[in-house]
């Protein structure tokens, strides 16, 4: 197992995309969560367009680093679980929970840095909420995430194969995250104790900046839920909320050579978070 992933890791993980994008392409036109059909084609044109030039730019440096960075560490017998030893099955849950720990930690950074949000705002800006909305992300935000990551993966000293598990499941769980398919409320009201829904991460693309800095989890909610910055609303209101930004509205914003140039438009944006009190989930309107 472990040395067909180290020899197939690219074409586990591009397989995981391709399928991925498939199945819950396939899902969102037979049981969709909002009627968005009007905007489909102008958007699904630029944000596809969007996530090829963020794979050709940046999305292999960031896994070549990534992965790179994780084989040096197994040659060198460096980081906690190099050290540690504590078997295969703890090391891929130790190895899961602290990049999901890593990852959310940094998204909460994003929308407090003035510099990052620049950056994760192309991703925020969309009025709508797809599956194509998953790599909808500027390129340098991909890189300076995947740089900021390599410290964790050498001080963590992860197996490769663990972090190549952890990638894949990434992939196919951010698709999943940000798929426009209805669940149905009782299943969901479950499965969001497990691992983020797409109403979980949905209601973090709210307008409503009480929603837009919250759920930031990656694949888990735990840490959501642990650091106080899990919200909900109700079930139905998911059809009619406001997605998106402030600004950044226009059909002409959401052209993918727009999406290149907008973190450099500072004069529209809006100044990052400010720091609010850390408390338990809130259920608002």
């Amino acid at each position: 197992m472990e040395a067909f992933l180290l020899e197939h890791e690219g074409e586990i993980i591009l397989a995981a995309m391709v399928f991925g994008f498939v199945v819950v392409a396939l899902a969102e036109s037979t049981v969709p969560r909002r009627n968005i059909t009007a905007t489909l084609g102008w958007r699904w044109l630029n944000n596809l367009g969007l996530t090829l030039v963020s794979i050709l730019a940046a999305d292999w440096v960031k896994l070549a680093l990534i992965l790179s960075t994780a084989w040096w560490v197994d040659q060198q017998q460096f980081g906690l679980l190099q050290w540690w030893e504590p078997g295969a099955v703890a090391s891929l849950i130790v190895t899961f929970l602290v990049m999901d720990l890593t990852l959310y930690l940094y998204h909460r950074w994003m929308h407090r840095s003035p510099l990052l949000w620049r950056l994760h705002a192309v991703h925020h800006s969309d009025t709508e909420f797809d599956v194509t909305l998953t790599y909808r992300s500027h390129p340098l935000v991909v890189l300076v995430m995947a740089l900021l990551r390599l410290p964790v993966v050498v001080a963590l000293g992860a197996p490769l194969w663990a972090l190549i598990l952890y990638e894949a499941f990434g992939v196919l769980h951010d698709l999943f995250s940000h798929a426009n398919v209805r669940i149905p409320e009782k299943i969901e009201r479950w499965l969001r104790y497990f691992i983020v829904t797409p109403d979980f991460h949905r209601l973090h693309h709210s307008s409503d900046r009480r929603y837009t800095d919250s759920n930031y989890g990656q694949n888990f909610p735990w840490f959501d839920h642990l650091f106080g910055t899990a919200r909900q609303r109700p079930f139905q209101d998911h059809e009619s909320m406001e997605i998106g930004l402030e600004r950044f509205r226009d059909r002409r914003d959401t052209r993918l050579d727009q999406m290149l140039l907008m973190p450099f438009r500072g004069e529209r944006f809006r100044a990052p978070a400010p720091p609010r009190p850390i408390g338990a989930v809130v259920t608002t309107d």
